[in-house]
């Protein structure tokens, strides 16, 4: 077994504390790295919700309040990829007479995953997604529309809730 002090003589001299301090900065560093992307997040919070929203996303309008309903409107800085979060009070099975309005008027009929209803369309190009998600408990109800590029919008699933049955969960796109 070799002891530390035949391992610093074994070292040219000096070269102990640069090779320390290398180490001692990559250990903090690594970690912060990691941060540096989302140091920048724009916290934001309701009484329903908070998330933070990416460097790269901007605020559109909102939050805004109407009744018992917020409603917030995002987009990348682009404008490539606009987002709507909608949340509000409901009426008990309102969820559902929803999907079947929206099934309706859309002609598209939903996915139904990990408790949300799921919305896909496409036009030409353009792609998009709505979702609804009910908490039957608290009476809530949420609606996510994204178009454009959905992956940009995979923030929106970090969403932090006090009320667990209404936090969306990332679809499984077609």
């Amino acid at each position: 077994m070799i002891s530390s002090a035949q391992r610093t003589q074994s070292l040219p001299r000096g070269a102990v504390f640069p090779l320390s301090f290398f180490i001692l900065c990559f250990l903090f560093l690594l970690p912060a790295s990691s941060f540096a992307k989302n140091a920048n997040a724009l916290p934001i919070s309701t009484k329903y919700y908070s998330l933070s929203l990416p460097s790269d996303w901007v605020v559109l309008r909102g939050p805004e309040k109407t009744r018992d309903t917020i409603t917030l409107q995002l987009a990348d800085t682009k404008r490539t990829t606009v987002a709507t979060l909608v949340v509000g009070t409901a009426m008990p099975n309102e969820a559902e007479k929803a999907v079947a309005l929206y099934t309706k008027r859309l002609q598209v009929k939903p996915t139904f995953h990990a408790g949300q209803a799921e919305f896909y369309l496409t036009h030409g190009k353009e792609k998009g997604f709505f979702l609804l998600r009910e908490s039957k408990h608290d009476h809530l109800l949420l609606l996510l529309t994204v178009s454009g590029d959905l992956e940009k919008a995979g923030f929106l699933f970090a969403l932090r809730t006090p009320y667990s049955s209404l936090r969306p969960v990332k679809p499984v796109l077609p």
